[in-house]
């Protein structure tokens, strides 16, 4: 009988459990190719690669992913400055994230 009441109680809990729900992509996180909130629109990619940036951090840092061909590279930490390489940002930017 107890197995039956706690077999019970399981089952409802289960049952009852609300459904898991993702949290919305963080807008400093690039999540290339489909989350790139720090692009302009039609900004993020040509025939040779591509990049995907986030919003800019209060210190006008912003974390930036780039493609070369069809490989993604690591995420990096920049300084945007208009370029094609902007340079990457001290320790410390991008709000600490990368150390």
């Amino acid at each position: 009988m107890k197995k039956l009441i706690v077999a019970a109680a399981v089952l409802a809990a289960i049952t009852l459990a609300p459904p898991a729900q993702a949290d919305q992509f963080d807008p400093y996180i690039p999540n290339p190719p489909i989350w790139c909130p720090g692009n302009g629109p039609g900004l993020s990619g040509s025939g040779y690669g591509g990049y995907c940036e986030g919003k800019t951090f209060p210190d006008g840092t912003r974390l930036n992913v780039f493609r070369l061909g069809m490989f993604w590279q690591p995420i990096r930490c920049i300084i945007p400055d208009g370029s094609m390489n902007p340079p990457l940002a001290p320790p410390g930017g991008c709000g600490g994230l990368l150390g």
